[in-house]
Order: C-alpha cells, then structure tokens, then sequence
C-alpha cells in the first residue's frame, strides 16, 4: 500500500515537472511572439544575448518609409524597457544610399545580436533579399559592416 502512494507521488511529481519543463518555453515564446502596437508589421525579433536575471531578452526591429521619403526609418525597440525605444534614426541602403521600398523592406533577423551594430553606432539592418541598411551619416561604415557580416555567413544572397 505505502509503495503504491510512493509510485503515485513520483508520478505525479514527475509529471508537473515534464508540464513545466515544456509549458514554460512555449509560454514564454508565446509573449515574446507578440509585436507591440507601435511597431511595423515588417518587424522581427532579435535576441539578445543571455542574461542570468531574466526569461527572455532581445528587441524588435521595423522599418518604414520615413515622412519625407528621403530615407527609410527603423526602430529598434525593447519591451520592458523605460523608455522602450532603444534606437531610432533614419536609414539608407549601403547599394544605393535611397530608401528602399516598403514592399521590399522584409528585415532578416542576425543569429547573433552582436552582428547588427556598427562601428560608428546605430545598428545596421540586414534585409531578406541581401541587401544592408546602415543610419545615414555611417555610410562610409558599408564596406567593413558588409564584410563582416558576410564572413559571419549573415548576409544572404543578393538578388535584383
């Protein structure tokens, strides 16, 4: 009789834990998953390196056609944050130094955070279709972000 509770005990115990041990990730995911209400449809998650005090951590990037139509704007925006916005500026495309079209603004998400800032500040935004988002004012920042991120295989493929 006492051997039979012990078993139940173990069961159940071990079954709370495979709930939690599943259950938590997809939770947490499930939060993090949700785009805030100021941010672009476009916008991608990006994590951010580990930290030993929190569930999750990253931002989300977007971007859009600036009001003047003279450049792009992306914001870099981190949920929990005071104030949220961890970056905004305007942005040009390294090839051609114009805005690139909202239809072709699909941002890919860099598999290391550390890959997307540049060396003059502001964080580069690496699109689907290959082409490099840089803040205006760090062009002259292409050729080495280029390189970098093409030797850290971020970069895709360019197409036309």
């Amino acid at each position: 009789m006492r051997k039979m509770k012990t078993w139940k005990l173990a069961l159940g115990v071990g079954l709370a834990w495979l709930i939690v041990l599943v259950g938590l990730p997809l939770g947490l995911t499930a939060y993090r998953a949700r785009r805030p209400s100021d941010m672009p449809a476009n916008s991608v998650w990006i994590d951010a390196p580990a930290v030993p005090f929190g569930f999750y951590h990253g931002w989300w990037l977007g971007c859009w056609i600036d009001s003047d139509q003279q450049s792009n704007r992306c914001r870099l925006y981190g949920p929990g944050l005071h104030p949220p916005v961890v970056y905004e500026g305007r942005f040009v495309a390294c090839e051609t130094k114009v805005p690139v079209p909202v239809d072709q603004l699909k941002i890919k998400a860099p598999s290391d955070s550390m890959d997307m800032w540049m060396p003059s500040g502001g964080v580069a935004v690496i699109l689907q279709n290959g082409d490099l988002l840089v803040p205006m004012g760090a062009e002259r920042d292409c050729v080495t972000t280029r390189a970098r991120l093409d030797e850290r295989h971020e970069l895709p493929v360019q197409t036309p």
